[in-house]
């Protein structure tokens, strides 16, 4: 019997480098049950398929706290308690900064200002140097030394080596002088290297992650749309409960200013709802009873009734929620390669360091002790993994968060990635560059309407196809007898069928006619040619011996569609239609939008053929479409983005959900991916140039040329600013 499978994205808390989250990942991977374990520094979270028959998140749990880290993944709230887990962190850390500068300012200022420092003066080096090293540099050395019993390394482990190196010879420099003095070695301490160094490191971790909050802030946000309480109507009563008590059913009273707590109908009453958290639209939307709403959104005006229809985890805010989540603890192909050079980093410095110390002891200038401690404690000190652990993730949570507040949710990382390269946008007509609200302008009878309309409806209702509704709409009586359909079958690129008193029948456009061979008489085809030639879209309705129905609709072209077109073919992209309409219709829609290229009457498998036409030109392709019918389009795409109105079967394959209906959201969504991709590389040349720079600069080898030798101090500052950087130039995509 295969064993149960289970996907999760959890919060870790206390991860405090690049190389934390590869050690954890390491240790998650390493427990057998474990089949992957994808951990992301940036975003603080872990990607975990396991076998809850095999190990359980307990002993996940234990095996992480092992090595100093937390998995929160026993609370129904993880993302509050792992707020609460880090801002209790942030506080002990801002507290640890205080104590630090506190004694560290003065070891600093009196070794400045008394350069050959007595035994009394050294002894007090020491005691301030305590308080610094045993209480706010402590994790430093905690954490190494559970890595180091694990047989791991992170950036821990480099400033635990260096500071502690400094203070250890520092303090026997102090106590037993002489011996130093005897054996020709120089007597000199380090007691401010050490104290300053944790000081700057951890002043420097302290602001990576508050802008690291700042970066993961959008999250955050869209978990506060959902109030806490409700009012609920019964039995002539309201009452103030909890969301957790309200069921599907559940009458609620929306008042003006109420922010919508479940998605629901509105069964009395109406208002403007602001959608703009949800939908990227900044307008508000009048809705009215039979209207349906969703939780997280604003009433403005009215008060109104509302059937509750989902609850908590089922409604859309909290599956955008989990969208955007899902994303940001996601990585990019590019990040797998960072995170195998964060891997082997830490023991690749440990090993320049120890290469540097014995070069300068027992080939450098006298005091060669002096500069051999200088140096070794300036490499291990000024390596930064953070740099590169950073340069990605944390362009990708900003982005990613950015976008959600925008209506643009990225299924996981390389969406941006891969969007931000597009060179052409495929996009379909009915639904993406119309308004998806066809109606019907003529219907023409070839049978008794009173007998054919309510069988046309009946096939229609069974339908996902955005001309369905119109149909129905726009028959005579179409409930007049209600009709039951069996062996419903769809027909990609053409319509639908299904079976009704032992008689078959067909709805679907002309071409439906044609394939299954059914008759047409010639004043039949002559107004299907006519209708045509006028760019009406046709639905056909037809048994197994005649056409009984011919249905002319037309559809809106959005008013974002003109502007969005001429925005993107600005942008360097080419814009083709494809559509499975007519010929004539598609040019008519294509004059209205700017559009140069397009194509007619194609199938779901002729639109992914010509879109692996236009990939072997070697150009990166976009589809944007919203009906089941583009879901082999959406798939076959570099990247798929689907609309919000869409089916729930071309979200499931799309890179790229856009909430809204304006296609100013697909335009916004390929520029915020150029722009990410453009700070990722940014911050991966900054983060290699700054380690490439810097570590021949604190091994000395520019001591020859310039008599000048990296101070640790100076190292430990760089170090820190090299991790802020790439986080303050992440944060600029916030206004992108």
């Amino acid at each position: 019997m295969k064993s149960l499978t289970v996907d999760l994205t959890l919060p870790v808390s206390g991860m405090s480098c690049a190389a934390c989250a590869v050690s954890a990942e390491s240790m998650l991977k390493s427990r057998k049950g474990v089949l992957s374990a994808s951990v992301n520094y940036a975003a603080k979270s872990v990607r975990l398929t396991y076998q809850p028959d095999i190990i359980g998140l307990e002993v996940l749990q234990s095996s992480l706290k092992s090595i100093g880290y937390d998995l929160i993944a026993d609370s129904a709230d993880k993302l509050v308690v792992f707020e609460k887990l880090e801002n209790k962190r942030l506080e002990e850390l801002k507290r640890k900064l205080l104590i630090s500068l506190l004694f560290s300012v003065p070891v600093f200022i009196l070794s400045m200002t008394v350069h050959h420092p007595g035994q009394w003066m050294q002894l007090l080096f020491l005691v301030l140097s305590l308080p610094v090293i045993f209480y706010a540099g402590s994790s430093f050395y905690t954490t190494a030394w559970n890595l180091a019993l694990k047989g791991q390394t992170s950036m821990d482990t480099l400033v635990a080596m260096g500071t502690g190196a400094a203070f250890v010879i520092s303090l026997f420099n102090t106590i037993i002088p002489e011996w130093f003095s005897a054996n020709g070695l120089s007597s000199h301490v380090y007691y401010e290297s050490a104290v300053v160094i944790i000081t700057l490191i951890l002043l420097g971790r302290y602001l990576e992650d508050r802008s690291r909050t700042r970066a993961s802030a959008a999250i955050r946000n869209l978990m506060t749309l959902q109030p806490e309480t409700a009012t609920l109507l019964k039995e002539g009563k309201e009452m103030t409960v909890s969301l957790k008590e309200i069921v599907s059913g559940d009458l609620l009273l929306i008042r003006p200013g109420n922010t919508i707590p479940v998605d629901g109908v509105i069964v009395e009453g109406s208002s403007w709802i602001e959608e703009s958290m949800m939908s990227g639209e900044p307008l508000p939307v009048f809705k009215k009873a039979g209207d349906k709403v969703l939780a997280g959104t604003l009433n403005q005006q009215g008060s109104f009734t509302l059937s509750t229809l989902k609850t908590g985890n089922e409604t859309v805010l909290a599956r955008i929620i989990g969208m955007v989540e899902e994303a940001q603890s996601s990585k990019p192909p590019v990040q797998k390669l960072v995170d195998r050079i964060s891997a082997i980093f830490v023991p690749v410095v440990i090993v320049v360091a120890l290469i540097t110390f014995a070069a300068w002891f027992f080939a450098g200038p006298e005091p060669s002790i002096t500069y051999a401690i200088v140096t070794s404690i300036s490499v291990l000190i000024i390596a930064c993994p953070c740099a590169l652990g950073l340069a990605t993730p944390t362009a990708l949570i900003v982005a990613i968060g950015r976008g959600a507040t925008k209506g643009i949710l990225f299924r996981d990382a390389s969406g941006i990635e891969l969007a931000g390269k597009t060179d052409v946008l495929v996009i379909d007509k009915t639904g993406t560059l119309t308004t998806g609200n066809p109606v019907v302008e003529k219907i023409t009878d070839f049978g008794n309407p009173d007998e054919t309309h309510p069988l046309y409806a009946g096939l229609s209702r069974l339908s996902q196809h955005p001309l369905s509704a119109a149909i129905t709409s726009g028959l005579r009586n179409p409930d007049a007898v209600p009709v039951n359909f069996t062996d419903f079958r769809d027909i990609p690129g053409k319509g639908i069928s299904g079976w009704y008193n032992e008689q078959q029948y067909f709805s679907g456009n002309p071409g439906l006619i044609e394939s299954e061979g059914i008759p047409l008489k010639e004043n039949e085809k002559a107004l299907i040619r006519e209708l045509e030639s006028e760019s009406y879209s046709l639905n056909v309705f037809a048994s197994r011996e005649k056409l009984l129905v011919v249905a002319a609709i037309s559809d809106q072209v959005r008013e974002s569609s003109a502007p969005a077109v001429t925005a993107l073919r600005s942008m360097g992209i080419e814009v083709v239609m494809m559509t499975g309409d007519h010929e004539t219709v598609a040019k008519k829609t294509a004059l209205l939008t700017g559009i140069e290229h397009f194509d007619s009457g194609l199938s779901p498998e002729g639109k992914a053929d010509r879109i692996r036409q236009i990939q072997a030109e070697g150009k990166h392709v976009a589809m944007a479409g919203d009906g089941i019918n583009d879901t082999i389009a959406l798939a076959r795409a570099d990247v798929g983005i689907a609309l919000g109105s869409g089916s729930d079967a071309s979200m499931a394959v799309a890179a790229i959900t856009i909430t809204g209906s304006s296609l100013h959201q697909i335009v916004d969504a390929i520029t915020l991916s150029r722009m990410t991709n453009k700070i990722i590389r940014q911050n991966l040349f900054w983060a290699f140039f700054y380690n490439i720079l810097t570590l021949p600069l604190a091994a000395g080898a520019f001591f020859f040329l310039t008599n000048q030798m990296l101070d640790p101090m100076i190292a430990s500052a760089a170090m820190a600013l090299s991790s802020v950087s790439v986080v303050t130039n992440s944060l600029r995509l916030r206004k992108s």
